[in-house]
């Protein structure tokens, strides 16, 4: 069940876009017809596009392929391909053969280059790709091709995600439109996870692709439910623009505060879905030397097995968040951290503070969403974690994944 999950706002379409969708039966044959299960993301201009990608090193051929072509051609980019229910990994040398066949059929509908195509799966690992399956939907996913179908491919790129995910932005005259996936196998570098963005604002390949691994890290990088990373984590970024002939951008800050926040919001609707979460957690850690070690420190505590359960069973342990910090990795001065559970003060200066009581802390615990504050008191860097908590329920689903 997810927590809290907000009311999404109209996706935007975006200038130089179309999405369609189909149902394939990827996962079963059995599902054909009953839900969508293709994605396509059509540029009717070539688009330049940036890409970050999981670092699993078991990642699946589209994953491969994908930063192949973002490297070779990411000023020329014409179209996205997505499917759920098989994440076509695990299953050896027919990986590449199959994506390229994907690629290629994509190509084909779309009216452009096989170079042009990027490829993303999501779904079982180990499992053959109904290729033949996906060939017979491709029609449908070209008939469909509208440029105010993004919700429609939300919910195409769904697996075990109880509702779609989509976000959109005005920065001055340009648009910018994400859909995301994902809900289980959620950790950094990258969280499990699906994520298609297009604008139309002029931006270059160039200014896209670091730009785009800053707001990663800022975003679906700074999420956990389980601490696993998957074989096909990919976001892919698309801007429309420079097709449409505008010189790039020469100030970028506006747009890339709104991408960041564009993408925190999809990366928090993750986390609000994760398998079997009950509690969304907010871990804000400050007074570090580092923006990364502070990142660290929070990923420590939001993977935990241990506190995640004192979550689900609201618990308000904090001498294990205490135990994750310590595992973090990085330097710290027991002496100097400070810890809070909302505006209930536990640790002080490494000291348990003389006003807190336990039932305080409960109560922040019992809560549906919560933040906790961690002070390093080591320097000025800070960053923000989140994450939920690990109940019964997320074993129930995983258990019973492939039935």
């Amino acid at each position: 069940m997810a927590v809290n999950p907000p009311a999404l706002l109209p996706a935007l379409p975006v200038p130089g876009f179309r999405v369609g969708t189909a149902s394939c039966g990827v996962k079963s044959a059995d599902l054909k017809g009953k839900r969508q299960d293709l994605t396509m993301i059509v540029a009717d201009v070539p688009a330049h596009a940036a890409g970050v990608f999981t670092q699993n090193k078991f990642r699946a051929a589209c994953v491969d392929l994908g930063e192949e072509a973002i490297n070779q051609q990411g000023k020329n980019i014409r179209c996205i391909i997505g499917n759920a229910g098989n994440a076509n990994a695990g299953v050896g040398d027919m990986e590449r053969v199959w994506s390229q066949q994907l690629i290629d059929l994509a190509a084909s509908a779309a009216g452009c280059g096989s170079e042009q195509v990027l490829s993303a799966s999501t779904g079982v690992v180990g499992e053959a790709f109904p290729i033949d399956r996906i060939a017979a939907g491709m029609n449908e996913v070209v008939t469909s091709l509208d440029a105010n179908h993004w919700q429609a491919a939300a919910h195409a790129i769904r697996t075990t995600d109880t509702f779609a995910k989509w976000a959109s932005r005005k920065v001055g005259a340009y648009t910018i439109t994400g859909i995301s996936k994902g809900s289980g196998m959620i950790h950094p570098n990258m969280a499990t996870m699906l994520s298609f963005v297009a604008t139309d604002a002029p931006l270059s390949h160039e200014q896209l692709q670091p730009m785009l691994k800053r707001v990663a890290n800022r975003s679906f990088n700074c999420i956990s439910v389980d601490g696993d990373t998957s074989t096909n984590d990919t976001l892919y970024l698309l801007s429309s623009g420079i097709g449409l002939g505008h010189a790039p951008l020469e100030d970028t800050t506006e747009f890339e505060q709104a991408l960041t926040e564009l993408c925190i919001e999809l990366a928090q609707l993750i986390t609000r879905d994760g398998e079997g979460v009950s509690k969304f957690v907010t871990i804000k850690v400050s007074g570090s030397k580092t923006e990364e070690d502070a990142r660290t420190v929070g990923r420590a505590i939001a993977v935990s097995p241990l506190v995640k359960t004192a979550f689900a069973g609201s618990d308000a342990n904090w001498g294990r968040i205490l135990v994750a910090i310590g595992n973090a990795g990085v330097v710290i001065d027991r002496r100097k951290v400070g810890l809070k559970a909302n505006d209930v003060t536990m640790l002080e200066a490494g000291n348990l503070h003389p006003d807190y009581r336990d039932k305080d802390g409960m109560k922040v615990f019992e809560k549906s969403e919560f933040t906790l504050h961690v002070d390093l008191g080591l320097g000025d860097a800070e960053a923000t974690i989140w994450t939920g908590d690990l109940t019964h329920e997320y074993i129930v689903i995983n258990a019973e994944y492939r039935t």
